[in-house]
């Protein structure tokens, strides 16, 4: 398969944007500009290659989209029981302020959404409908196909987990479709089954091999293994995800500092273990086209201890910070005393006096810093306990005094796929089954915290808190135990801070609403999620 760094396949993918772009302005414009046709891109393992290229800029550019200081890549990471937000934009999503209105600037905001996953949905159809056109379709297009059909599959679960009331087509936007008004959402039966179909062809035809930001077998097979987990078929996520264990391609680093390098990608790097966890990640690393992206994520989950006087922002500390989206002291109690993941590894509980010129009398470099003291409002923007996972570690590029920094960002990892295995045996097999305590005590025994001899639906959440905190996942899963608005209820902020959701959460704010400005462009009969009409 063509690489990302080939240049014929780069050419490629800037015509497909010109061509794009051309017919997004006038579908009637009929002149050829260019020997690459669209024939020709689609019935081509290069242009099918370069056409992929495409998919995946739309597909990342939601989360290197830094509007709002990156409220994206952040509003369901704080909208759980798990966050605590000081200030910003992404407090308003957190504080249920934003986010659960279809209309005026609020509906614009959930229209990026709904907006960005019908977009990958739309090319992705253009390409897998695309290539029927072919008169043979070979194995390495049939990968391409794969990777576009899992990408698919991925958009219409997000949506309705997020949107609940979403309609399906395989069709892409044409002259003739262009303005035919959808009537009506479509079933969960034919929503699951497009999803499983996309993703049962992929894996017939994906490889294990794991190039770092592309589509592989392991990616569809997790995906599957959740959608298996929303079906409550605990059989079919647990044969997902022995299909992974047993390929010998993935295994968890031995040690979680190993992680979150600010690499963050499968395989060998310069320096440290080998990290085969990684199973999808986002690339914004300088060599990928539509990389060298910096974002303001690690910025959002950073204290401002720079504030302090005798600390300077380093990288050792997290680099420059605004101190607006911590861990709430829920989370942080989940975590026993040992837990390596609170050891500057996943958090930071402590910060240090770093700035030999502008020490306060006596104190030393080294010295931990004690005041502001904790809980109060300059202790939570300067001193917090802080996120580490999406902090530049490695990056050669990275100035630790400047906001935006650049880090390539884990979206599937091994880990979340061992504590699937541990629920799905769990639930099938009952509170002491062996294979769900071995999943279970894998990711704790690594973090040097003892292991359990039973386990439920709280052990599985809280072990869920402790190792996926902030990487995206905790809001579908309260939604999909549906304990959602429970959690929210009573653990949202802290409980004498920035806790206003617990009174703000209405039982119908489990389903996002649908932007009005799209329920404009259908069938006037087109349903409105509960709670929202």
């Amino acid at each position: 398969m063509k690489t990302y760094h080939n240049k014929k396949v780069f050419t490629i993918f800037i015509l497909i944007s010109l061509i794009i772009s051309s017919c997004s302005k006038d579908f009637l414009d009929e002149t050829a500009y260019t020997d690459v046709t669209l024939d020709f891109i689609y019935t081509t393992p290069e242009g099918l290659d370069a056409a992929m290229v495409s998919l995946y800029n739309v597909h990342r550019s939601f989360i290197s989209n830094n509007q709002h200081n990156s409220y994206r890549a952040l509003v369901l990471p704080v909208k759980s029981d798990l966050a605590v937000v000081r200030v910003g934009e992404i407090g308003l999503f957190a504080w249920l302020r934003w986010g659960h209105s279809p209309y005026a600037y609020q509906g614009s905001l959930v229209h990026s959404f709904w907006k960005h996953y019908y977009k990958i949905i739309d090319r992705s159809n253009a390409i897998i409908k695309g290539a029927e056109l072919s008169n043979e379709v070979s194995e390495e297009m049939k990968i391409l196909l794969s990777e576009a059909r899992v990408l698919r599959a991925e958009a219409y679960f997000t949506l309705y987990r997020m949107f609940n009331n979403i309609y399906v087509t395989t069709e892409p936007t044409s002259p003739d479709n262009a303005f035919e008004k959808i009537k009506d959402k479509s079933s969960e039966e034919e929503i699951f089954e497009l999803i499983k179909s996309d993703l049962n062809y992929a894996e017939q035809h994906l490889p294990w091999t794991n190039t770092p930001g592309r589509v592989n077998l392991a990616m569809a097979k997790h995906i599957n293994a959740k959608v298996s987990m929303w079906n409550q078929d605990w059989q079919g996520a647990i044969n997902k995800t022995e299909d992974i264990f047993n390929s010998g391609f993935y295994s968890l680093m031995d040690n979680p500092a190993d992680i979150f390098d600010g690499i963050n990608n499968y395989g060998p790097r310069s320096s440290g273990a080998v990290n085969n966890e990684t199973i999808f990640n986002f690339q914004f690393s300088n060599p990928t086209i539509g990389g060298g992206i910096k974002t303001m994520i690690n910025w959002n989950f950073t204290a401002n201890y720079g504030l302090v006087r005798g600390a300077t922002y380093s990288r050792d500390f997290g680099g420059r910070g605004a101190g607006w989206v911590f861990p709430n002291q829920y989370l942080l109690s989940l975590y026993d005393e040992n837990d390596l993941r609170t050891k500057d590894i996943y958090f930071r509980l402590k910060f240090y006096f770093n700035d030999q010129p502008n020490l306060p009398a006596g104190v030393s470099v080294g010295d931990e810093i004690t005041n502001p003291v904790p809980f109060s409002s300059q202790w939570y923007q300067r001193l917090h306990p802080s996120c580490l996972k999406y902090q530049p570690f490695n990056s050669s590029n990275w100035d630790p005094s400047v906001g935006a920094s650049q880090a390539n960002f884990i979206v599937y990892r091994l880990a979340e796929t061992y504590l699937i295995a541990a629920e799905a045996y769990m639930r099938l097999n009952g509170n002491s089954d062996s294979n769900a305590l071995g999943y279970l005590n894998s990711i704790r025994t690594r973090s040097g915290v003892s292991p359990l001899n039973y386990v439920d639906q709280e052990v599985i959440l809280d072990e869920r808190a402790r190792e996926l905190a902030f990487e995206g996942q905790r809001w579908y899963t309260l939604k999909r135990m549906g304990i959602l608005y429970d959690r929210i209820v009573k653990y949202a902020g802290n409980d004498d801070y920035k806790n206003e959701a617990r009174t703000r959460m209405q039982p119908h704010y489990v389903n996002f609403p649908i932007p009005q400005n799209q329920l404009d462009l259908m069938d006037p009969a087109y349903p409105q999620n509960d709670g929202y009409e």
